[in-house]
C-alpha cells in the first residue's frame, strides 16, 4: 500500500498563507496524523514565496510573543507536522515552481556550472533543464529525523498508482506569461525537426523571466518604481501569472499535451498540477466538441494553428489541479490538497480535499 499527499502553492512568506491560522494548521495536522503511513509528501511548487516576500521570511516566518507565529514559515510548519514522532513519511519531494524558482536556480547553477568550474572542468551540460538533488540545501529546514528523506526534483515527479502512471508538476510551464510569452507549441510549429533547440529556447525564456522577476523581487519599493516608470510593465512583471484563478480549460489541456509530448516526451495516465490556485478535475477528452461547437472549435484551431496540438496524445489523460493554501473566504475554503492512495478505504484512488477557515477537512467530491 502506498499513500501520497500532494500540496501545491502553500506560499509561505505571503501574509495570505492560510497555514498561519492555527486552527487550519492544527486540524490539517490532525487529518494527516490520522490517515496512517504516508509514503511521500509531494510539494508541487510555490511552497516558498520568494517573489512577493524574501526567502528568509518564507522559511522563518514572523514570530510573535505568543506560542503561535504571526506568520508561519516553512521551518515551523515542518517542525509542527513532525513533532513528537506522531507522523512519519518515507520521502519528501520538492518540485520548485515559479515563486520558488530560486531553489532550482541555486541547485542547478551549482551542479552544472559552479562544481565543474571549481574542479577545473569546462561546463558542458548547459542549460540544465532537469535534475534530481538527493541532498539539497533546503532539506536543512526539515526536522533532523526526516532530513535525509528530503529531495528536490525538477521540473516534475512521477510515480505509479494502481498500475497507472502519475506525473506531478507545478504548472508554470503551461502559462506563457511565465516564459516571456513564448510557448513551446509555437516554437515547435516553426520547425518540428529542431525539438531540442525549441525546448532549450523555451526553458531559457522561462529562466530569463524568473531572473527579471527576482531582480524586481515584487517588493513594494520596486513595484512602485515600475509603476512610476511605465505602468505597462506591470503586466510583464505580473507575479500571479495570467492563469491565476482560472479553471482547467481547453487551452490548458492543449498546453499540457505540448508539455508532455515535446518537453518531457512522456504520456502519463494522470497529470497533477497547481499554479492557478483553482482546484479542479477533468480529462483531456474535454477537448472534444460536438456538432456546431466542434465545427466552430476546428475553425478556431485551424486559424490559430492549434489543431496539431490536440492530436499530440491520443490517450485520455486524467487531469487534476491541486489548488492552493491562500485565504479565499468567498470560495468557502482556505486550502485544497490531494491524497493519492492505491488502496483507499473511502473514495477513489485520487481525492481532492478542502480545508475551511475553521480547519475542517472535507472531500470536494469532483
Amino acid at each position: 500500500m502506498a499513500k501520497r499527499v500532494i500540496f501545491s502553492d502553500l506560499h509561505f512568506g505571503d501574509p495570505k498563507c492560510s497555514l498561519s491560522n492555527r486552527a487550519v494548521a492544527s486540524k490539517l495536522r490532525d487529518f494527516l496524523w490520522g490517515i496512517g503511513q504516508v509514503e511521500e509528501i509531494i510539494l508541487a511548487g510555490d511552497i516558498l514565496d520568494a517573489n512577493i516576500s524574501t526567502l528568509t521570511r518564507a522559511i522563518e516566518g514572523q514570530q510573535s510573543s505568543g506560542s503561535w507565529p504571526i506568520q508561519v514559515g516553512f521551518r515551523h510548519w515542518l517542525s509542527y507536522l513532525f513533532e513528537d514522532g506522531n507522523f512519519d513519511v518515507g520521502r519528501i519531494i520538492y518540485i520548485p515552481g515559479n515563486h520558488d524558482y530560486i531553489i532550482w536556480n541555486i541547485l542547478s547553477t551549482k551542479k552544472a556550472f559552479v562544481d565543474p568550474i571549481s574542479q577545473g572542468i569546462t561546463p558542458t551540460n548547459l542549460p540544465l533543464i532537469e535534475s534530481t538533488f538527493p541532498q539539497p540545501f533546503i532539506r536543512g529546514v526539515a526536522p533532523g529525523r526526516v532530513r535525509d528523506r528530503f529531495s528536490v526534483r525538477y521540473p516534475d515527479y512521477q510515480f505509479q498508482l494502481n498500475e497507472r502512471s502519475v506525473l506531478v508538476t507545478h504548472g508554470h510551464y503551461l502559462d506563457d506569461s511565465q516564459s516571456l510569452f513564448r510557448t513551446l507549441g509555437g516554437l515547435m510549429r516553426k520547425d518540428e525537426s529542431k525539438r531540442a533547440e525549441a525546448v532549450k529556447q523555451f526553458f531559457e525564456a522561462t529562466a530569463q523571466y524568473q531572473a527579471v522577476a527576482n531582480a524586481v523581487s515584487y517588493m513594494k519599493g520596486s513595484r512602485d518604481l515600475v509603476l512610476k516608470v511605465y505602468k505597462g510593465l506591470a503586466s510583464l512583471f505580473d507575479v500571479t501569472g495570467k492563469l491565476r484563478g482560472h479553471t482547467i480549460d481547453a487551452k490548458m489541456l492543449e498546453a499540457i499535451q505540448v508539455y508532455l509530448h515535446y518537453f518531457r516526451q512522456v504520456e502519463p495516465d494522470v497529470f497533477i498540477f497547481g499554479h492557478t490556485h483553482k482546484a479542479g478535475h477533468t480529462n483531456t477528452a474535454a477537448l472534444q466538441r460536438k456538432g456546431l461547437k466542434r465545427l466552430t472549435q476546428k475553425l478556431i484551431d485551424f486559424a490559430f494553428g492549434r489543431e496539431k496540438a490536440k492530436r499530440l496524445i491520443q490517450r485520455v489523460i486524467d487531469v487534476w489541479n491541486d489548488g492552493s493554501f491562500l485565504n479565499s473566504p468567498l470560495a468557502g475554503k482556505v486550502g485544497t490538497f490531494i491524497v493519492a492512495d492505491d488502496n483507499p478505504t473511502t473514495g477513489g484512488p485520487i481525492r481532492l480535499l478542502a480545508v475551511d477557515s475553521k480547519g475542517n477537512v472535507r472531500d470536494i467530491g469532483l
